[in-house]
């Protein structure tokens, strides 16, 4: 008998962390006197309930054992007996993460039939559904949602968007469901709004733009909908036409929130230039405005001009929400310039919020540049052991400051430690590749990427990184292309990929395409790298003075670096 008593308090605290409802416990110690031994096939209950109380526990062990489709299976037969809601949900989301589909529908089915009422469970059975092909159940529970939605309609017609934008590889299906629910109410503003907001979503614009003016001309200057469409327009390249859009919002609504909603929808096209011009009207218009500050200040770190990014972080040293942020890019900015010794400073006042484990990487890696080695590895050690949850993140900071040094060999122990640690961390197979390549080990460092790639075949990263060194030391250029071009498929604005497109140009002859793609990157991101890639073409085409001017330029921001440095020594000498 103690062994059982002291059995059950074990499981009983064990199921307790695992959130099972208190009713179910109560009956715990029974259904596990009842269950039987190990090996056995058909457990004899005393009754119904007892019965279901023997199946929920089954289900919290495997749950705890990380089985969650034996666990979500269980919590189904326990639902046969015992109609739970709260269960019924459980067993939906662990088929779910089990990603047993057509289980997670069936528990999703009998989860809404134990709550009619509520909008989840109807959420969860249109995903479901329509994940499984099954337009008609789909539009029926979007129907049911559209008519039974506390805010009314129109709410209801936001809230199937959101649930139909969730599902991207069903695209068409949603777009079709939701042309058959608008169908059915042509007249209503909110329909229409809804309709545009998948199209944007799924990146049907013109569909997007024709149902938003449809929606404001039924309902008017509708904010929210005048926002979307101005969000449409910017997102086809049409400025001028999202400038009029604003500015009709504007003669009604005059305010900073306005035009910082507008430069966020310009910064997500991808249109920094304007959205700068916004974000510089909201300070003009309010100078205290911590967020337009905050921007302009990335914004201009971002393009490397760091005498124009530092008095706006200094000004937020002032903005309790934005204090520790703006001393982390005051750091980023004095270690850009080489500064390191400065840029500790500023590291070791940030201690709390989204930048304190990144200016903790930081700060060991500026130790390397002060030549403090043994200091920055300690530092990363004791992190750590502190925070092993980060460890992936310490190890990389620890290999980037060894990289620093020259010292590879030992980064190369290090990322061999760390990887027994975690195994197949792809930062960590990036991190070694790059000590790898330094290092002229480039088959090891092929297939650190190679390996990465087994993992996630659209790691855009390592097929750049892969195609880039391809590039540099082999004569595998078609296979290089290959590589860099899908890169560029999946990051058409990543300003890397695109040097590495341009350098395959150059090597391939192509001198003036090569051209064309570097300027492109470098204005995205004038990179020491990109600089000396773009210098050596301009050089090649008898522009001597203006590669010059570009070398030396990012030799002043970057005065140690590798590629730089070889290359202006190879063609200016």
């Amino acid at each position: 008998m103690f062994h059982f008593i002291f059995r059950f308090n074990i499981l009983r605290q064990s199921l307790r962390s695992a959130r099972i409802p208190a009713r179910l416990l109560a009956a715990a110690g029974l259904a596990l006197c009842l269950a039987t031994p190990a090996g056995a096939r058909d457990p004899t209950f005393a009754s119904p309930h007892a019965e279901a109380e023997y199946h929920v526990m089954v289900g919290e062990l495997a749950a705890l054992r990380q089985q969650p489709e034996v666990a979500a299976a269980e919590f189904l037969k326990a639902l046969d007996v015992l109609p739970d809601p709260e269960l019924a949900m459980r067993a939906a989301s662990l088929a779910l993460s089990a990603r047993n589909e057509p289980l997670a529908l069936k528990a999703a089915r009998r989860w809404q039939a134990l709550a009619p009422g509520e909008m989840d469970p109807r959420e969860a059975v249109a995903r479901l559904a329509l994940r499984a092909g099954d337009r008609a159940e789909t539009q029926a529970q979007c129907e049911a949602i559209i008519k039974g939605h506390a805010g009314g309609p129109d709410e209801g017609f936001r809230q199937v968007a959101q649930v139909l934008s969730q599902e991207g590889s069903k695209r068409e299906d949603a777009l079709a469901i939701m042309e058959k629910l608008r169908a059915q109410w042509p007249d209503r503003a909110g329909a229409w709004h809804a309709q545009a907001l998948l199209a944007l979503r799924f990146g049907q614009l013109d569909l997007a733009e024709k149902s938003a003016r449809e929606s404001l001309r039924l309902q008017g200057g509708s904010r929210d909908t005048l926002l979307l469409l101005t969000g449409v327009l910017i997102k086809k390249g049409d400025i001028a036409g999202a400038d009029g859009t604003m500015a009709e919002l504007l003669k009604s609504e005059e305010g900073p929130e306005l035009r910082m909603g507008y430069a966020r929808l310009l910064l997500e096209a991808e249109r920094p230039d304007e959205a700068r011009k916004q974000f510089e009207l909201v300070l003009a218009q309010k100078p205290d405005t911590a967020e337009a500050r905050y921007a302009l200040g990335l914004l201009a770190l971002e393009q490397q001009q760091l005498d124009a990014a530092e008095p706006h972080f200094r000004a937020l040293l002032k903005s309790d929400d934005l204090r520790q942020r703006a001393l982390y890019y005051l750091g980023r900015i004095e270690e850009v310039r080489n500064r390191p010794a400065e840029a500790l400073k500023w590291y070791e006042q940030v201690t709390e919020g989204e930048q304190a484990l990144d200016a903790l990487t930081r700060r060991a890696v500026v130790l390397g540049k002060l030549g403090r080695l043994a200091e920055g590895r300690a530092l990363m050690a004791h992190m750590r052991r502190e925070m092993p949850m980060f460890g992936a993140r310490f190890f990389l900071a620890e290999g980037e400051l060894l990289l620093e040094a020259n010292a590879g060999d030992q980064a190369l122990a290090l990322y061999g430690q760390a990887l027994k640690e975690i195994p197949d961390d792809s930062d960590l197979l990036y991190g070694r590749s790059l000590v790898h390549e330094r290092l002229s080990n480039v088959g090891e460092a092929e297939a650190d990427l190679r390996r990465i790639l087994a993992k996630d075949k659209d790691d855009a990263r390592a097929m750049n990184a892969l195609g880039y060194m391809l590039v540099v030391h082999t004569s595998r250029l078609d296979e290089a292309r290959k590589l860099i071009t899908r890169a560029l498929e999946l990051t058409p604005d990543d300003a890397a990929v695109i040097d590495s497109l341009g350098w395959i140009e150059y090597r391939q002859g192509k001198v003036k395409e090569a051209r064309s793609l570097l300027e492109k990157a470098f204005g995205k991101v004038p990179d020491p790298e990109i600089a000396a890639h773009l210098g050596e073409v301009l050089w090649v085409l008898g522009e001597k003075d203006r590669a010059r001017a570009i070398w030396e330029a990012a030799l002043t921001r970057d005065p140690g670096h590798r590629v730089l440095k070889e290359t202006m020594e190879r063609l200016a000498r």
